[in-house]
């Protein structure tokens, strides 16, 4: 189990996590839809890939909302 040594609570180090890792899947996604047109057979799949960060970068900033709501 990994341990954190931070000045920031648990809840600020929760939330930080979960918005890094959204921004890198909105990343992941504007990648995506920029070559999506370049690579072919593939397209469908990296359209998927697209579909699945979207969601999940948005369920992940819902999670942001409940950590804050529990620390109220």
């Amino acid at each position: 189990m990994a341990s954190f040594d931070s000045a920031a609570d648990p809840e600020s180090v929760v939330i930080g996590l979960i918005e890094k890792t959204a921004k890198e899947l909105d990343a992941l996604s504007d990648t995506a839809g920029e070559i999506a047109p370049d690579v072919g057979d593939l397209t469908p799949i990296l359209v998927d890939a697209q579909r699945i960060a979207d969601r999940a970068a948005l369920e992940l900033r819902r999670l942001t909302r409940k950590v804050a709501a529990a620390k109220a």
